[in-house]
């Protein structure tokens, strides 16, 4: 049981880090486009680019933040 705290706050840091990953990379890669394309880039284009990133973090991060939903139900339950 000891070893279960620190192991389970882990999992939460570690989900955390891989939602702010997958969060910036996104970003990068929006800006990336605006700076390869900038004259063919029109404002609509740009907003469905940004959805498409927005849906693909939400679609990646889900199963993330169930993991900490989980990880903290678990560190409930077995407080001391």
């Amino acid at each position: 049981m000891k070893i279960l705290r620190p192991l389970l706050t882990a999992v939460i840091a570690a989900c955390m880090v891989l939602i702010g990953a997958v969060s910036y990379l996104s970003l990068k890669e929006i800006d990336y486009f605006k700076s390869s394309y900038p004259v063919t880039f029109t404002v609509e284009e740009a907003f469905y680019a940004s959805l498409v990133e927005f849906i693909k973090i939400h679609i990646i991060s889900l199963p993330l933040i169930a993991a900490i939903l989980l990880c903290l139900y678990a560190l409930w339950v077995i407080r001391e």
